[in-house]
């Protein structure tokens, strides 16, 4: 299937590894032109050498929305237009350590919610006047399960409130001819993680018995990213694997 994504551009943040990288590889396989954001900028000049050539990168926290607002500006200007626009910039999730209100350490979880909820916010916000002259496009935004299960407080909320910002979204933009989504990866097996056995038999305990890797979240993303996927605004879509046992309406 023809994504229609060919001469479309995109600006992944979190680029330089993990999921985002990924999905920086899926779009430019797809022919669209793709620009890196992330903090470390040796991780993203080598992100971008293998993500192929004419690949842009841009520094900035997420945090800072001085720097978000510079660096979306300076992404579409070098990229000539900006039509899509990937979210996947947030703290490491760290579960398995304590958790409820005796283990909550405030520091951290406004940093989760200020990174990936706000942060996140603040990356559509600069982008919107970039997409709407392009004549509309499309955000994903990468949230996780955490966001349906307890145990911890900081993932669970920091995901939630990913949902809800992409609805919100995806109701704001709509008429511009923007789709807004959000996806919940599981265990999903990046470079960090590649060859690490205890983590690939954790991360198969789910519906295909198997662990799923990056680059097939990253199919599904560009797929949810492209013009085929408009009217799937709005949605959550699970990328896990299938959680056995829980039905999600």
């Amino acid at each position: 299937m023809d994504l229609g994504l060919t001469g479309r551009t995109a600006l992944v943040t979190g680029g330089s590894r993990g999921i985002g990288l990924a999905v920086a590889r899926a779009l430019t396989t797809e022919g669209a032109r793709v620009a890196l954001l992330g903090r470390d900028v040796d991780a993203l000049t080598a992100a971008a050498e293998s993500v192929g050539e004419g690949t842009v990168t841009v520094v900035a926290d997420t945090t800072d929305d001085g720097a978000v607002r510079a660096a979306v500006d300076d992404a579409a200007t070098r990229l000539g237009r900006l039509d899509v626009v990937v979210n996947c910039a947030a703290p490491r999730a760290t579960p398995g350590g304590p958790s409820g209100l005796a283990g909550l350490d405030d520091a951290s979880f406004l940093q989760n919610v200020d990174t990936k909820v706000l942060g996140y916010a603040r990356v559509v916000r600069a982008a919107v006047p970039h997409l709407r002259a392009a004549g509309g496009g499309a955000v994903v935004n990468v949230s996780g399960m955490n966001a349906r299960s307890t145990g911890y407080l900081a993932g669970s909320v920091r995901n939630i409130g990913v949902v809800a910002l992409s609805k919100n979204l995806a109701d704001e933009l709509g008429p511009d001819g923007i789709s807004v989504v959000c996806v919940h990866p599981g265990l999903t097996v990046t470079e960090r993680t590649e060859g690490d056995a205890a983590y690939a038999e954790k991360a198969s305990a789910n519906a295909l018995g198997r662990p799923v890797t990056a680059d097939e979240v990253a199919t599904a993303v560009a797929f949810l990213a492209s013009p085929r996927a408009v009217i799937a605004t709005g949605a959550v879509v699970t990328l896990d694997g299938g959680r056995v046992g829980p039905i999600f309406t």
